[in-house]
């Protein structure tokens, strides 16, 4: 059925067709179930907040969502709102959704990162790890307990491993950079280099050179600041450094920092402005 067909179908068929408006005060029509499982043949919702938390619309065909914010999208929010979109079944192939390419792109984004999320706290490695950027709030700042809560600014790393000679020469070998993470994250184990960071890298990276940057390892012997804890390989404001001074231009940068006792961690950095929030309460 083309669309001049499909018009006149809808014309010919008006009185089966209804059209329901929520956040009224008038509106008695969500309560009954009727926007949400309608009988009419076509039905047409129009609504604000309810609409876009908490509803679902079963054989949703079309929608035109242009609900932004100013500031930034809250993930728990916009997961939720992703419940209106409802089972569609066999209409899923039929389904279209008018939305700005921006909009668009922040949901993406929050629906990987929330994925990533559940795939750390799944695979049980221990306290997860909640991903967010300059467009994306993981949830309410107010309902962050920030005495257990660890807000780090795009900086991660991982457990500590013995750096021996086939780990050294792995990572100084001639594999291409997401060929070497994933020999990498294969040869540490989820403990140094968590495969769900890999899936994120991967889901992220843009296919041409460059988008990934692996840092010559660097011994910790070398720094001279006081806060670095060279027998953990830990240091509070990160070991990083300004990515903009090497590997200018791509996105993911991994390094590899060791001690004298040739004990190493794989450290990440999002040049994206990602904050990594991680509950460590569980960790202490």
């Amino acid at each position: 059925m083309n669309a001049d067909d499909l018009t006149e179908y809808i014309v010919d068929n008006i009185s089966r067709n209804s059209v329901i408006v929520l956040n009224s005060d008038k509106a008695n029509s969500f309560s009954d179930g009727t926007a949400s499982n309608p009988t009419s043949l076509f039905t047409i919702i129009i609504g604000g907040n309810i609409v876009s938390r908490g509803v679902t619309f079963n054989n949703l065909l079309s929608m035109f969502f242009t609900r932004d914010v100013k500031n930034k999208i809250q993930q728990d929010t916009y997961i939720q709102r992703a419940r209106m979109f409802g089972a569609r079944g066999e209409y899923l192939k039929h389904f279209q959704l008018a939305i700005p390419q921006q909009l668009y792109t922040d949901w993406h984004r929050c629906f990987v990162f929330h994925k990533l999320a559940l795939a750390a706290i799944t695979e049980k490695l221990g306290s997860p790890v909640w991903l967010g950027d300059k467009r994306i709030q993981t949830v309410s700042i107010s309902s962050i307990d920030r005495s257990t809560v660890d807000l780090d600014k795009g900086e991660m790393s991982f457990g500590l491993f013995d750096l021996t000679d086939e780990i050294r020469n792995l990572y100084d070998g001639t594999l291409s950079e997401f060929e070497k993470l994933s020999a990498l994250s294969s040869a540490l184990g989820d403990g140094a280099f968590p495969e769900y960071l890999l899936r994120f890298i991967s889901r992220t990276k843009i296919m041409t050179p460059g988008s990934i940057y692996i840092r010559r390892a660097s011994s910790v012997e070398n720094y001279q600041s006081k806060d670095i804890d060279k027998a953990r390989i830990e240091r509070k404001k990160g070991l990083m450094g300004q990515t903009a001074r090497d590997g200018q231009g791509a996105l993911h940068h991994i390094g590899l920092f060791y001690n004298a006792q040739q004990k190493a961690r794989i450290f990440y950095k999002f040049d994206g402005s990602i904050q990594f929030i991680k509950n460590v309460k569980n960790d202490r």
